[in-house]
């Protein structure tokens, strides 16, 4: 991958465009992963079989979600929200770009400089490096959170079937910008920033620091070094994980739309309160798997079988 270039005519850079090329051919699935953490489920979910071989209630996956987006909305319809989402990814490139000239990162050392390196200096060299992607993660996500909302309700409006946020000749950005002003204000355009702020700070944190601790005093083999890092993503992307969901829930909150409203979505008070409704109702990993997906509501078992439970099983059959 770093090894395809664009022709020199293309007035944009490798990277930027392979991380919009991809973002836009797997919209679909990004869309649907978006209203699954709303907690928007239009199909219901049958019984099946854990891997244990234990009987239990699955949703669709996101294969199937995706479907039923097209079934309704048509095939254009699995794009929904792509145009801020894209313009997202670019102003998180380009703000990424200017703040490496203003505040450009160490130099790299080579192997035999690094092994000479005493261990106080390695660990002030990995707080410095470490503390100035925090600032850039920070500043990136501050910067394009607008477009990121303006993307998030987009999605979101697939629930109600409002139109406020997509269509028109700015595909939407302008009456999205202008519904935001009329509902939350100026701040709404930064809604759900916090807890997205904290979920990007603490997985390049925590990757950071495990892939540090675990090469400096764990592992001698270079070859195996290579790989910390991109095991400690995938812990860190799966501890911080709640966050992300919280960030999205309040995207979408009193913002006017259906899913940001009871019955669909409770109304928070702020994202902590978002965080521990969630927490309570077990719902903070939703969306963290798109294949297998599993019902974790209230449920019988009878028999083989799994059956949701709702209040009305255990009304007495003597009252009304």
């Amino acid at each position: 991958m770093n090894n395809i270039e664009l022709p020199v005519e293309v007035p944009i850079p490798t990277g930027l465009a392979l991380r919009l090329g991809a973002a836009f051919a797997f919209h679909p699935f990004e869309y649907s992963k978006v209203l699954i953490q709303l907690g928007h489920e239009p199909l219901a979910p049958r019984n099946t079989k854990t891997l244990l071989g234990r009987p239990a209630l699955a949703y669709p996956s996101v294969f199937q979600y995706c479907g039923h987006i097209r079934k309704r909305d048509g095939v254009l319809g699995m794009w929904r929200g792509v145009s801020p989402k894209m313009l997202s990814l670019a102003v998180q490139h380009l703000a990424g770009n200017k703040f490496n000239e203003l505040y450009p990162p160490l130099a790299e050392l080579k192997e035999e400089e690094e092994d000479a390196l005493t261990m106080d200096e390695r660990r002030e060299r990995f707080i410095k490096i470490t503390l100035r992607e925090i600032a850039c993660k920070i500043t990136c996500v501050v910067v394009s959170q607008p477009l990121q909302v303006l993307a998030i309700r987009s999605m979101a409006e697939f629930v109600g079937g409002e139109d406020k946020f997509s269509g028109g000749l700015t595909a939407g950005l302008y009456g999205g910008a202008v519904s935001i002003l009329n509902e939350n204000g100026i701040l709404g355009f930064w809604a759900g920033l916090i807890p997205r702020v904290l979920g990007e700070v603490g997985i390049l944190g925590v990757t950071a620091s495990l892939t540090f601790l675990i090469n400096t005093y764990l592992l001698e083999d270079k070859e195996m070094a290579q790989y910390t890092g991109h095991v400690a993503g995938f812990l860190a992307g799966s501890l911080c994980y709640p966050l992300q969901v919280t960030s999205t829930c309040m995207t979408v909150s009193r913002s006017g739309l259906a899913a940001g409203y009871p019955p669909r979505m409770p109304l928070y008070t702020g994202w902590l309160d978002c965080l521990s409704h969630l927490r309570s109702q077990g719902q903070l990993k939703r969306g963290s798997s798109l294949i297998f997906r599993y019902y974790t509501g209230p449920q019988v078992i009878v028999g083989d079988r799994v059956i949701p439970a709702n209040s009305n099983m255990f009304k007495s059959p003597l009252k009304p």
